[in-house]
């Protein structure tokens, strides 16, 4: 019966990321994204709820046939509701012809012959100089190397990242003894399916070392989940927050060990200068897309950074499990939405870690952060209030949740104190 009902979740699930693929441009049609994520969120809410306890090979044979399925419909999809990997292989074009891809922004004149009508159209900000540092810019040459201007090969190529991701996810539970059912909560979620196999996001890479690194943490490697976070690290900045979190952060090897690949791959791509700091911060400055919970109240970038490095250094000295993944959760949560932009995107961060600590608001949350996308619905575009309320209405239940247990605790607290 429990086979049955997943086998009907995971029809569902793919029906609805059919739907999606069929659309030709998410943007130009919002409405038609929304409802047919929000079908999709539904089947794989019902999937995950069936798979959460189950740990049978049939089942996960079906959670991983389905998880491919979904990923495979979209990858022939061309990016629309984010057209990052067009700059990917923009990046990849101008540096396959000899020229320094910091050096000019797509709209310069200096590059003016490299221009074509597929991918140039497409690109997302072309007076602003690339914000994708040395070691991504060396993955798209790559990529374009073996698939000249193909932006499918460059989805592919992040697709096979991520499915390492899912490997290594299926590892750390069953190193950690937990039911390989909880699998689906990773493998089946539209948020990750969309923004990696739909968008192609950079972000793929980061997943990768990140759950290979909490595997390596849960095996009591931590030199090695060291050098892994180092690597993402090199790619986004993220993973050094839970370098923090290693149990074993305080041992000179560990520290070596992460510094070490850090400092390398910085001297390996030609040293400091050759990063895009101040690409970056303008990116950081100026892109309004969906502000995290500090800007929507202060518009002050500076000031989101600023509580977000907050919340990292408290939640390097709170209480947690013995491995990574176990603590990661809520520095990784405080981190997305204090940050200056809640890019939809950076929300699959979570995804492979609520597999080992599940948290039913946050799993929640990585469907209704996709009602940030409302801002294609309305001229000019900007995200209605109705679909803030939607995005963050789980964030608030747990924070509600929260602030009641810590005043029922505080009132025994005083009842206990009372009594003596």
């Amino acid at each position: 019966m429990l086979l049955l009902a997943l086998t009907a979740a995971g029809i569902g699930l793919s029906a609805a990321c059919w739907g999606l693929a069929r659309v030709p441009n998410l943007v130009l049609a919002p409405g038609a994204f929304l409802v047919l994520f929000s079908l999709a969120f539904v089947a794989y809410g019902c999937g995950a709820l069936v798979a959460y306890r189950l740990s049978g090979r049939r089942e996960i044979a079906l959670i991983l046939a389905i998880g491919v399925l979904t990923r495979l419909i979209l990858l022939p999809t061309s990016p629309s509701l984010s057209t990052d990997a067009y700059r990917y292989v923009w990046d990849a074009r101008v540096a396959s012809a000899g020229i320094d891809p910091y050096a000019y922004p797509p709209a310069a004149p200096e590059v003016a012959g490299l221009r074509d009508s597929r991918i140039y159209p497409n690109l997302n900000h072309p007076t602003w100089q690339t914000v994708y540092p040395p070691p991504a810019q060396a993955f798209f040459r790559a990529v374009y190397w073996i698939a000249p201007d193909s932006v499918t090969a460059m989805k592919l190529a992040l697709g096979i990242a991520e499915l390492l991701s899912l490997a290594a996810l299926l590892l750390l539970l069953l190193t950690l003894d937990l039911p390989a059912g909880r699998l689906a909560i990773y493998a089946w979620n539209p948020l990750l399916i969309v923004e990696i196999w739909g968008s192609g996001h950079l972000d793929a890479l980061v997943l990768a070392a990140v759950t290979a690194a909490a595997l390596a943490s849960a095996r009591r490697r931590d030199a090695l989940a060291a050098v892994l976070l180092g690597l993402g690290t090199l790619v986004k900045l993220y993973p050094a927050t839970l370098f923090l979190l290693l149990p074993g952060r305080r041992r000179l090897s560990v520290i070596a060990a992460f510094l070490g690949i850090v400092t390398a791959g910085v001297v390996v791509t030609g040293g400091p200068d050759r990063w895009p700091f101040g690409p970056i911060g303008r990116y950081v400055r100026d892109e309004y897309f969906n502000p995290g919970l500090v800007r929507s109240f202060v518009s002050e970038p500076m000031l989101a950074l600023a509580a977000t490095a907050a919340w990292a250094i408290v939640g390097t000295w709170r209480g947690g499990g013995a491995h990574l993944a176990a603590r990661a959760v809520s520095l990784v949560t405080g981190v997305i939405v204090l940050g200056p932009s809640v890019f939809p995107w950076y929300v699959v961060w979570l995804v492979p870690l609520l597999a080992v600590t599940p948290s039913i608001s946050l799993i929640a949350f990585t469907g209704t952060v996709a009602f940030a996308y409302a801002f294609f619905i309305s001229q000019p575009w900007a995200i209605p209030w109705w679909a803030r309320l939607v995005e963050v209405a789980p964030l608030g239940f747990a924070a509600a949740r929260q602030l009641g247990a810590l005043s029922v605790a505080a009132h025994r607290a005083r009842a206990g104190a009372g009594a003596e």
